[in-house]
């Protein structure tokens, strides 16, 4: 399933995520404050790194099928950026 594009307009940032964001574009590059590819890319990374909690989470609960599921899609969405 694919969504849609989202106009950088809808998403609320606050001036402290907005100063990160600026900072982190002078840093990373092809990164940009102002470009919903760039913040969809973030959304992308931020969501790996929560499931990375979740999954260590999940390991030290023995959730062996969580882990594995949650390993698989984040693989999945990582060989599709081409990380």
């Amino acid at each position: 399933m694919s969504i849609p594009p989202m106009p950088l307009e809808v998403i609320d940032l606050t001036d402290a995520h907005r100063q990160l964001l600026e900072k982190l574009s002078e840093l990373v590059p092809g990164l940009a404050a102002d470009s919903p590819q760039s913040l969809q890319r973030i959304f992308g990374l931020g969501l790996i790194a929560l499931t990375m909690q979740v999954t260590t989470k999940a390991r030290q609960l023995d959730q062996d099928d969580l882990v594995q599921e949650l390993g698989a899609l984040a693989k999945a969405v990582a060989d599709s950026e081409g990380w």
